[in-house]
């Protein structure tokens, strides 16, 4: 029974816990792509999840080069928040799709410091470093150009009043289970 009154003020205190929220923002490409010999035109939409922290999903699109991607690529380095004094350039890892080879990097130079990286993809440069890659071919080419920024979805989590709803039905699963226990033990 002491157990059951902790376990219903923890929940009870979490129930009044405001609910957390991601973001899903959606950034545009729309420049050339190309290396030293070549040049194409290139479009691609690019979803990051700022709760989580990483790339979602990734539809690029190129004479050479054309894929659709979801799943998820942290950060290189476990910073979502711009400070200009310490890291000056980040990046979500290298992630494959068959063939192809998609790595974006951010130069971080442009954000103010304390600026969240992922709602600010727009104001970053990814000159050096952001490329595709066919790996067949081994032929790798450069962004020319800046994210442009679409849209921002909120995207609720599980509230702390479902998560309490929930842990009630467990707890009453728990009370029924023991007072059948005592009832069977009553009749042996």
């Amino acid at each position: 029974m002491k157990h059951t009154i902790k376990s219903l003020i923890l929940l009870l205190a979490l129930g009044f816990m405001s609910p957390a929220n991601a973001a899903l923002i959606t950034y545009a490409y729309n420049d050339k792509i190309s290396n030293q010999f070549e040049s194409y035109d290139a479009a691609a939409l690019f979803t990051v999840d700022d709760q989580r922290s990483g790339l979602v999903s990734a539809v690029f699109t190129s004479t050479p080069i054309s894929f659709s991607w979801s799943g998820f690529v942290p950060l290189m380095y476990a910073q979502p928040v711009s400070n200009v004094g310490r890291l000056y350039e980040n990046g979500f890892e290298p992630f494959d799709v068959g063939d192809y080879e998609c790595f974006l990097f951010l130069d971080l130079f442009w954000l103010e410091a304390g600026e969240n990286i992922f709602h600010n993809l727009h104001k970053t440069a990814p000159f050096e470093g952001a490329h595709v890659a066919n790996l067949t071919t081994e032929t790798g080419y450069s962004f020319t150009g800046r994210l442009t920024k679409l849209t921002t979805t909120q995207v609720p989590e599980p509230t702390p009043l479902a998560l309490f709803g929930l842990g009630l039905l467990g707890l009453a699963a728990r009370h029924s289970r023991e007072l059948r226990k005592k009832t069977l033990a009553a009749f042996a």
